[in-house]
Protein backbone atom coordinates (compact mmCIF):
# COMPACT_ATOMS: atom_id res chain seq x y z
CA UNK A 1 0.00 0.00 0.00
CA UNK A 2 1.10 3.32 -1.19
CA UNK A 3 1.66 6.18 1.50
CA UNK A 4 1.66 9.85 -0.05
CA UNK A 5 3.53 12.58 1.82
CA UNK A 6 2.05 16.16 1.14
CA UNK A 7 4.79 18.83 2.49
CA UNK A 8 3.96 22.20 3.89
CA UNK A 9 3.14 25.42 1.98
CA UNK A 10 7.16 26.82 1.13
CA UNK A 11 8.42 23.28 1.28
CA UNK A 12 9.20 20.12 -0.65
CA UNK A 13 9.44 16.70 -0.32
CA UNK A 14 12.86 17.37 1.72
CA UNK A 15 10.99 18.20 4.84
CA UNK A 16 10.29 14.28 4.88
CA UNK A 17 13.98 13.35 5.05
CA UNK A 18 14.41 12.45 8.53
CA UNK A 19 11.66 10.18 8.98
CA UNK A 20 12.66 6.68 9.03
CA UNK A 21 9.39 4.85 7.21
CA UNK A 22 12.03 2.16 5.44
CA UNK A 23 10.02 -1.27 4.15
CA UNK A 24 7.07 1.82 3.46
CA UNK A 25 6.02 2.65 -0.06
CA UNK A 26 6.20 5.86 0.35
CA UNK A 27 5.57 8.84 -2.52
CA UNK A 28 6.40 11.88 -2.14
CA UNK A 29 4.38 14.92 -3.83
CA UNK A 30 5.42 18.50 -4.13
CA UNK A 31 3.77 21.03 -4.87
CA UNK A 32 2.55 22.62 -8.58
CA UNK A 33 3.20 26.52 -8.72
CA UNK A 34 -0.26 28.12 -7.57
CA UNK A 35 -2.63 30.57 -8.99
CA UNK A 36 -2.97 33.98 -7.76
CA UNK A 37 -6.42 32.79 -7.33
CA UNK A 38 -6.18 29.24 -6.25
CA UNK A 39 -7.85 27.06 -3.71
CA UNK A 40 -7.23 24.10 -2.18
CA UNK A 41 -9.73 21.68 -3.92
CA UNK A 42 -8.38 23.29 -7.09
CA UNK A 43 -4.57 22.54 -5.93
CA UNK A 44 -5.60 19.03 -5.10
CA UNK A 45 -7.76 18.29 -8.47
CA UNK A 46 -4.62 19.26 -10.44
CA UNK A 47 -2.36 16.82 -8.49
CA UNK A 48 -5.23 14.29 -8.61
CA UNK A 49 -3.02 12.06 -11.19
CA UNK A 50 0.00 12.04 -9.02
CA UNK A 51 -1.70 9.56 -7.08
CA UNK A 52 -2.81 6.04 -8.10
CA UNK A 53 -6.17 5.96 -6.96
CA UNK A 54 -7.06 2.37 -8.00
CA UNK A 55 -4.49 1.31 -5.72
CA UNK A 56 -5.03 0.98 -1.81
CA UNK A 57 -2.95 4.02 -0.30
CA UNK A 58 -2.68 6.33 2.43
CA UNK A 59 -2.86 10.19 2.26
CA UNK A 60 -0.53 11.88 5.05
CA UNK A 61 0.16 15.62 4.83
CA UNK A 62 1.96 18.71 7.14
CA UNK A 63 0.39 21.94 7.85
CA UNK A 64 -0.84 22.88 4.32
CA UNK A 65 0.10 19.49 3.26
CA UNK A 66 -2.95 18.04 5.58
CA UNK A 67 -5.69 20.13 4.46
CA UNK A 68 -4.50 19.30 0.68
CA UNK A 69 -4.67 15.81 1.39
CA UNK A 70 -8.19 15.92 2.77
CA UNK A 71 -9.40 17.56 -0.70
CA UNK A 72 -7.20 14.92 -2.18
CA UNK A 73 -8.82 12.21 -0.44
CA UNK A 74 -12.25 13.02 -1.76
CA UNK A 75 -11.14 12.50 -4.94
CA UNK A 76 -8.48 9.49 -4.77
CA UNK A 77 -10.60 7.76 -1.69
CA UNK A 78 -7.64 6.48 0.36
CA UNK A 79 -7.93 3.81 2.91
CA UNK A 80 -7.24 6.69 5.53
CA UNK A 81 -5.77 10.77 5.87
CA UNK A 82 -3.26 11.38 8.42
CA UNK A 83 -3.08 14.93 9.41
CA UNK A 84 0.19 15.94 11.25
CA UNK A 85 0.38 19.46 12.18
CA UNK A 86 -2.82 20.36 10.22
CA UNK A 87 -6.53 22.08 10.07
CA UNK A 88 -9.40 20.35 9.43
CA UNK A 89 -11.09 23.61 8.32
CA UNK A 90 -12.06 27.63 9.53
CA UNK A 91 -13.44 26.49 12.95
CA UNK A 92 -9.73 24.84 14.21
CA UNK A 93 -8.15 28.73 13.56
CA UNK A 94 -6.25 30.77 16.06
CA UNK A 95 -6.98 34.02 16.40
CA UNK A 96 -4.34 35.07 14.17
CA UNK A 97 -5.49 33.20 11.27
CA UNK A 98 -8.75 34.46 11.08
CA UNK A 99 -6.90 38.02 11.48
CA UNK A 100 -4.73 37.28 8.33
CA UNK A 101 -7.71 35.69 6.46
CA UNK A 102 -9.87 39.11 7.06
CA UNK A 103 -7.21 41.86 6.27
CA UNK A 104 -4.84 39.73 4.32
CA UNK A 105 -1.49 39.64 6.15
CA UNK A 106 -0.21 37.15 3.74
CA UNK A 107 0.16 39.96 0.94
CA UNK A 108 3.48 41.10 3.01
CA UNK A 109 5.18 38.49 1.95
CA UNK A 110 7.74 39.40 -0.65
CA UNK A 111 11.06 37.87 -2.05
CA UNK A 112 12.76 40.21 0.69
CA UNK A 113 10.93 38.78 4.04
CA UNK A 114 11.71 35.13 2.79
CA UNK A 115 15.41 36.13 2.60
CA UNK A 116 15.32 37.59 5.79
CA UNK A 117 13.45 34.99 7.49
CA UNK A 118 16.84 32.60 8.33
CA UNK A 119 19.08 35.20 10.08
CA UNK A 120 15.67 36.75 12.29
CA UNK A 121 14.85 33.23 12.82
CA UNK A 122 18.53 32.44 14.34
CA UNK A 123 18.06 35.60 16.74
CA UNK A 124 14.35 34.20 18.15
CA UNK A 125 15.03 30.95 18.43
CA UNK A 126 18.29 28.90 18.14
CA UNK A 127 16.48 25.68 16.70
CA UNK A 128 19.01 22.86 15.05
CA UNK A 129 21.25 25.08 12.21
CA UNK A 130 20.56 21.99 10.04
CA UNK A 131 17.09 22.10 10.30
CA UNK A 132 16.50 26.19 9.79
CA UNK A 133 18.87 26.13 7.15
CA UNK A 134 16.36 23.46 5.21
CA UNK A 135 13.61 25.52 5.64
CA UNK A 136 15.00 28.58 4.68
CA UNK A 137 16.51 26.80 1.13
CA UNK A 138 13.34 25.55 0.70
CA UNK A 139 11.70 28.89 1.51
CA UNK A 140 13.88 30.21 -1.06
CA UNK A 141 13.74 27.85 -3.82
CA UNK A 142 9.74 27.90 -4.04
CA UNK A 143 9.65 31.86 -3.77
CA UNK A 144 7.74 34.76 -2.43
CA UNK A 145 5.04 34.42 -4.70
CA UNK A 146 4.82 30.78 -4.01
CA UNK A 147 4.55 31.06 -0.37
CA UNK A 148 2.07 34.04 -1.03
CA UNK A 149 -0.22 32.31 -3.13
CA UNK A 150 -0.55 28.84 -1.17
CA UNK A 151 -1.11 31.09 2.34
CA UNK A 152 -3.98 33.26 0.35
CA UNK A 153 -5.42 29.51 -0.57
CA UNK A 154 -5.54 28.50 2.96
CA UNK A 155 -7.57 31.72 4.03
CA UNK A 156 -10.22 30.88 1.33
CA UNK A 157 -10.63 27.60 2.25
CA UNK A 158 -14.02 26.22 3.47
CA UNK A 159 -12.88 23.44 5.33
CA UNK A 160 -12.36 19.36 4.90
CA UNK A 161 -15.52 17.41 3.26
CA UNK A 162 -13.78 14.54 3.59
CA UNK A 163 -16.27 11.82 5.23
CA UNK A 164 -13.54 8.95 5.74
CA UNK A 165 -10.96 7.61 8.72
CA UNK A 166 -8.76 10.54 9.67
CA UNK A 167 -5.72 10.16 11.98
CA UNK A 168 -4.13 13.47 13.69
CA UNK A 169 -0.92 13.34 14.97
CA UNK A 170 -0.18 16.98 16.90
CA UNK A 171 2.82 18.43 18.65
CA UNK A 172 1.58 20.36 21.96
CA UNK A 173 4.20 23.07 21.51
CA UNK A 174 3.21 23.88 18.07
CA UNK A 175 2.36 27.79 17.87
CA UNK A 176 1.51 27.87 13.81
CA UNK A 177 -1.68 25.62 14.26
CA UNK A 178 -1.87 25.87 17.99
CA UNK A 179 -3.49 22.50 19.99
CA UNK A 180 -7.40 23.49 20.05
CA UNK A 181 -9.02 20.24 18.98
CA UNK A 182 -9.08 16.68 19.60
CA UNK A 183 -6.16 14.94 18.16
CA UNK A 184 -5.20 10.79 18.07
CA UNK A 185 -1.27 11.19 18.74
CA UNK A 186 -0.08 14.49 20.71
CA UNK A 187 3.41 14.73 20.77
CA UNK A 188 5.01 15.90 23.87
CA UNK A 189 7.30 19.21 23.05
CA UNK A 190 6.51 18.35 19.34
CA UNK A 191 6.82 21.73 17.23
CA UNK A 192 5.06 23.03 13.51
CA UNK A 193 7.98 21.09 11.82
CA UNK A 194 8.15 17.77 14.60
CA UNK A 195 8.63 15.72 11.27
CA UNK A 196 12.09 17.24 11.29
CA UNK A 197 12.97 18.10 15.03
CA UNK A 198 10.74 14.87 16.21
CA UNK A 199 11.28 12.97 13.32
CA UNK A 200 11.74 9.51 15.60
CA UNK A 201 8.50 9.41 17.10
CA UNK A 202 6.41 10.79 14.55
CA UNK A 203 8.24 7.98 12.24
CA UNK A 204 6.72 5.62 15.04
CA UNK A 205 3.65 6.97 14.68
CA UNK A 206 2.68 6.93 11.24
CA UNK A 207 3.68 3.56 10.84
CA UNK A 208 1.39 2.64 13.92
CA UNK A 209 -1.44 4.74 12.00
CA UNK A 210 -0.70 3.12 8.67
CA UNK A 211 -1.04 -0.29 10.84
CA UNK A 212 -4.38 0.68 12.74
Amino acid sequence: MKLYLLPGVGCDGRLFDRLDLSGVDVVRLNWPRFEADDTLPRIAARMQDAVRADEPHVIAGVSMGGMVAQELAVLTRPRKVILISSWTGPHEWNLLTRVNARVGLHAIIRDWSVRAAWPLKRLIDRREEAIDRLLWTMAREQGAAQLRRGTAAIMRWKGSTWDGPLVRIHGDRDIVTPLRFPVDHLVKGGQHVMVLTRAEEVSRLLRSALTA
